[in-house]
């Protein structure tokens, strides 16, 4: 983009953003439409798209837009995106939070957001450069130190096309957040959630997938107040990247490590190596499209077998090599400093070792990557026993080692 007029384009938004809610707030949900397993569509959400995608074409032609109902028209290097109500199910039950985001996109990073909270009556907004705002007010991110002080929001759980994935990495997600933070809270609005780190209700939010119509104003809002917002790796957030994590600066030293468990799932980005957070790890060779291949874990517990955290991955192309990389590897691991000065030290925690099942695919990129089969979570397991590891059906490796 040539020229970025960020207070004119700021005013376009916010008078976009003022028929919206009018509609909004004058019209009820009207008729409830399923358009997927478990999804919806109102037709005030179509009203309000329809109203505002003409609008914004009548006052910036050569701008694009991206609506999450009406598809995409105009110039696909610069954009406007709507969602015309993120948070539909919470709406239609008279849950207030929900909110209308809008955001203006650019070589695929957010310069604009706007997101009003209509029943909460807040608005949000920033433009890159400019810091973030709520009605008027500057406003910036928490500096909660630790995780155990921290209230983190987690996306849904799945539904739809490839609900049962999303659904398994976020459970394994939940639970080993739970144990580190203060809680845990599923709100139904990643616009929301993003906006609530943003101004330090929220010290961190993490969204599983990454559609723009739901992240892309939040985004920059939450950058702009001075949040990290990351893809699951720790790389910078964009719209192609495969989770959406905004948290604290603070924080972000004891909370990423833990989305490791992301790693082997279609919400890791495709772009990093796997096996590369584990110096020992030896990857597999030749990737062969349609080729098994197995992820092993070593990782640790606390209270059961929830992982906690992720100490080293490995990739192979046959169970025995994972399994021998696990028996050489997972004797001489040791507790992470976090678990070693909780107040109970190690008391309660163990070490152990997992292998997945996989396949290798060709990604959108056109890269052959691995991916998780979904019905094959931690296929082999291995504990240290007094010192000695045992794998968890002998008959899956022999006997005890």
């Amino acid at each position: 983009m040539s020229t970025f007029d960020a207070a004119r384009l700021l005013d376009v938004a916010l008078g976009a953003m003022d028929k919206a809610i009018n509609i909004l707030m004058r019209e009820q949900a009207g008729e409830v439409r399923a358009k997927g397993d478990r999804d919806l569509v109102t037709d005030v959400e179509l009203a309000i798209e329809c109203f505002v995608r003409d609008h914004l074409q009548d006052q910036t032609p050569d701008v694009g837009f991206v609506g999450e109902e009406t598809g995409a028209t105009g110039n696909p290097d610069v954009y406007w995106v709507l969602d015309p109500v993120d948070g539909t199910a919470n709406f239609v039950h008279g849950v207030p939070l929900c909110a209308v985001a809008l955001g203006l996109v650019h070589a695929d990073q957010p310069l604009l957001g706007v997101i009003d909270a209509p029943f909460l009556h807040h608005r949000y907004w920033a433009t890159i450069g400019q810091g973030a705002f709520r009605d008027g007010d500057p406003i910036a991110v928490s500096r909660t130190k630790t995780l155990e002080e921290a209230l983190i929001s987690l996306s849904d759980y799945g539904s739809g096309e490839g609900g049962v994935a999303r659904t398994r990495a976020s459970a394994r997600l939940d639970q080993a957040l739970s144990r580190r933070a203060q809680r845990v809270r599923r709100l139904g609005s990643s616009a929301l959630e993003l906006v609530w780190v943003a101004d330090g209700t929220l010290d961190a939010s993490l969204t599983l997938g990454n559609r723009s119509w739901d992240t892309a104003a939040g985004a920059i809002i939450a950058r702009e107040a001075g949040a990290l917002v990351v893809d699951a790796d720790g790389s910078e957030h964009n719209t192609s990247s495969r989770c959406t994590v905004a948290v604290a600066p603070s924080l972000a030293d004891t909370l990423l490590p833990l989305l490791r468990i992301l790693r082997g799932t279609r919400y890791w980005p495709i772009s990093t190596t796997e096996g590369e957070t584990a110096a020992t790890a030896r990857p597999a060779g030749k990737r062969i499209v349609g080729a098994t291949a197995f992820l092993a874990t070593i990782g640790v517990g606390l209270g059961d077998d929830d992982t906690a955290d992720t100490l080293a991955e490995g990739e192979f192309n046959s169970l025995p090599d994972a399994q021998t990389w696990i028996e050489q590897e997972l004797p001489v691991a040791q507790f992470p400093t976090w678990i070693l000065q909780r107040p109970r030290g190690a008391a309660g925690a163990f070490l152990f070792g997992a292998i997945q099942r996989g396949r290798y695919a060709i990604e959108a990129s056109g890269r052959v990557a691995w991916q998780a089969e979904e019905s094959s979570a931690d296929d082999v397991e291995a504990y240290l026993v007094e010192g000695q590891l045992r794998w968890r059906d002998a008959s899956s490796r022999g006997a005890a080692v």
